[in-house]
């Protein structure tokens, strides 16, 4: 006799054991709901059909072809060997899960979980990985070419040298804090707190612990106590080579009201030094990557080349990065990071001319929207549309976009530097530099085109030496912008000789300049009365226009 027969609630198979269908709801539930899914129509879309499917008896009609046509509305003549949408999304679906029960989901009592080579849901009782065999996060977010080959970190339990057992809790309460802090840079993946605190007090080499982790990078640390401070020591180990790469010491005033907040501002300083783009991990990953043969990258190395021509500009960086960014589109057409960033090289070579390849901002517009269809809760690819946005000088959709990105993470040194960046140089000066300077104290290593807002604002004030400063710390010799704004301030300064040397360099790098000057300067400083009196600098710095 079925459940429904006999009037008993109807229960779903799962490996271990059968769970009644309200569990089953709840915990869908409580999957549906959480930041994994709340940001995926179309995972939670998919997830709910078949889970219903099976609770309504019908596992039969979990096929290929009903997911496509009732969860993506493909019409009947949809060909699973032709459109791939239901494979792609089924791997992006169990992923969401294993990262879900790898961190929110930790304590749930049921799991979910799509076997491979089927689309119907499982149903277990949850048990916690063992300890042993490996409890690597799998990254955030949903580009699929950076979850196989991301690099993994896993903050190890921090050491209590305070000599007082009772500081224990606020260790461990450092240790998760950190942990939680990088989990939301989406280039990571990060090792769950439940799997490293069973580390402690275990000894082994950083290779083996790396090993049994899964985790290619290690956070240790140390807590010490000194009268009413606190000494906390940090460090990141290469597990590949047991070489500490980066270390730093915070010293706080401890006092009990304040502790929640000493441990959320050495957290955020901690993840956004290590896992920002331009933090350690990204800039020891991308000096590795660009020292491989070309048939040897994986998809990964085509963020790490991107973050290389991120930080220098140049025309070579741009045509490694391009190219294997091409190549990582093919191999992964459904990542919305890889559309994001072609689409950031195409709009950057349009306003900056690193090649003579044709580049339009619409066919940017494009690959950047698409990018943000694909992964709109990434923020790295919501900050490229942003972009773009600039570019076209989209300001209320500008402005719109730019706000959406920093809620994602208001803590992601690299995406709030450059909207502070830009929305300085769209005329927003003191808001702009206000998250600029945010980012940079988070992270003090970021490229010198950040030097350019900071520039502009001195320039409209008339502090041409302030400006000359910034200008030399922009520091990129192969773009034209670097004796442009060198020119322009040595000639409000009266510094004609030298002023002169800068034109020169800046006509060689670009020839073209003195009829399109002022469209190149506007592709990046929007008032108009700034772009003039940049052109005024340049003029008394010998430029013939």
């Amino acid at each position: 006799m079925s459940a429904e027969q006999s009037g008993s609630p109807p229960t779903a198979l799962g490996s271990d054991r059968e769970f009644p269908e309200e569990i089953i709801r709840g915990q869908l539930a409580t999957v549906l709901a959480s930041p994994e899914f709340a940001r995926r129509p179309v995972l939670r879309s998919f997830l709910s059909f078949v889970v219903e499917k099976v609770l309504a008896g019908q596992s039969h009609e979990i096929k290929g072809y009903t997911v496509a046509t009732e969860v993506f509305g493909r019409n009947e003549n949809f060909d699973g060997q032709k459109d791939s949408v239901v494979r792609i999304q089924a791997g992006r679906l169990r992923r969401a899960l294993e990262r879900y029960y790898l961190s929110y989901g930790v304590q749930d009592p049921v799991k979910i979980e799509i076997p491979k080579g089927s689309y119907e849901p499982r149903f277990h009782r949850f048990s916690t990985p063992e300890s042993g065999k490996g409890g690597s996060r799998p990254e955030r977010g949903g580009p699929a070419f950076t979850l196989s080959h991301g690099p993994s970190v896993a903050v190890m339990p921090l050491v209590n040298l305070t000599g007082d057992p009772g500081q224990e809790y606020f260790t461990d309460g450092l240790s998760e804090e950190f942990t939680r802090e990088l989990a939301r840079f989406q280039n990571l993946r990060v090792v769950a707190s439940h799997s490293t605190l069973q580390m402690k007090g275990v000894k082994a080499c950083a290779r083996e612990m790396g090993q049994r982790l899964g985790a290619r990078f290690l956070v240790e640390g140390s807590v010490r106590k000194e009268a009413d401070q606190v000494k906390i020591s940090v460090g990141l180990i290469d597990t590949t080579t047991g070489l500490q790469i980066w270390g730093e010491q915070y010293r706080r005033e401890l006092r009990a009201e304040s502790l929640i907040t000493l441990q959320e501002d050495i957290g955020r300083r901690v993840a956004s030094k290590v896992g920002d783009l331009f933090g350690i991990i990204s800039t020891q990953l991308s000096k590795e990557s660009q020292k491989k043969p070309p048939g040897t990258l994986t998809a990964y190395d085509a963020l790490l080349r991107y973050h290389h021509y991120q930080t220098s500009l140049s025309a070579e960086a741009f045509a490694r990065a391009f190219k294997a960014l091409e190549d990582a589109a093919v191999e992964e057409p459904e990542s919305g990071l890889a559309w994001s960033l072609l689409a950031n090289l195409y709009a950057n070579n349009y306003a900056l001319g690193h090649s003579q390849m044709k580049t339009t901002l619409e066919t940017a517009m494009a690959m950047a929207r698409k990018g943000a269809s694909l992964d709109p809760g990434n923020q790295l690819v919501r900050a490229i549309l942003a972009f773009v946005l600039f570019l076209q000088n989209d300001k209320d959709n500008f402005f719109r976009e730019a706000e959406e990105c920093v809620a994602l993470n208001p803590n992601n040194p690299a995406i709030i530097g450059f909207i502070g960046w830009a929305t300085a140089l769209y005329g927003d000066w003191e808001h702009g530099l206000a998250l600029l300077e945010k980012g940079i104290e988070l992270n003090p290593h970021f490229p010198g085109w950040y030097h350019l807002a900071p520039y502009f604002d001195c320039y409209r004030q008339g502090r041409y030496p302030e400006a000359f400063r910034e200008a030399r710390q922009f520091n990129m010799a192969q773009l034209f912008w670097d004796p442009l704004l060198q020119a322009a301030a040595l000639g409000q300064m009266g510094r004609e000789s030298e002023a002169g040397s800068e034109i020169d360099r800046l006509l060689v790098l670009r020839p073209d300049f003195p009829t399109c000057g002022s469209r190149l300067i506007g592709f990046y400083v929007k008032p108009p009365s700034l772009i003039e009196a940049t052109l005024d600098g340049l003029r008394k710095a010998g430029l013939k226009t």
